[in-house]
C-alpha cells in the first residue's frame, strides 16, 4: 500500500485590492514570483501555478506541511496575498507520500510521459 500523507492546498483567488498603477502590479508580480522561488528553494513549496479561465480562482499552491497554520505563514509572506491583489483559502489535502512534479531529469519519471 502506498504510504499516504496530508499537505496544504491553497487556493489563490482575486483580492479585494487591486493596484491600478500599472508599475505596482508589476512589483507586486515579481515579488509574488520570488517569493515561490524562494519557498520552493526552501522545500516548502511542491507545486505552483495560474489557472486559465479560472475567474476569480487564479492559481493554486501545494505546500509540504500538514499544518494550516505554517502554510498560512507562507502565504502571508507573498507579496501580492500581503496587499491584498490576491487571497488564499487553504485546506488540507490526502495524497501520497512524496508527491510532486517530474522533470525532464527526473530518472523516476516513465517512459513516454512527455
Amino acid at each position: 500500500m502506498t504510504d499516504m500523507r496530508y499537505y496544504v492546498m491553497v487556493f489563490l483567488r482575486t483580492g479585494p485590492t487591486q493596484p491600478t498603477d500599472p508599475d505596482e502590479k508589476k512589483k507586486l508580480q515579481a515579488g509574488h514570483f520570488g517569493n515561490m522561488e524562494r519557498l520552493h528553494k526552501e522545500g516548502k513549496l511542491i507545486l505552483a501555478g495560474p489557472f486559465k479561465n479560472g475567474g476569480d480562482l487564479e492559481g493554486i499552491f501545494l505546500f509540504d506541511t500538514e499544518s494550516l497554520e505554517e502554510a498560512q505563514t507562507w502565504c502571508d509572506s507573498d507579496p501580492a496575498i500581503a496587499y491584498g491583489s490576491l487571497r488564499a483559502e487553504l485546506v488540507k489535502w490526502y495524497s501520497a507520500k512524496g508527491i510532486g512534479i517530474h522533470t525532464d531529469e527526473d530518472p523516476t519519471e516513465p517512459e513516454g510521459a512527455n
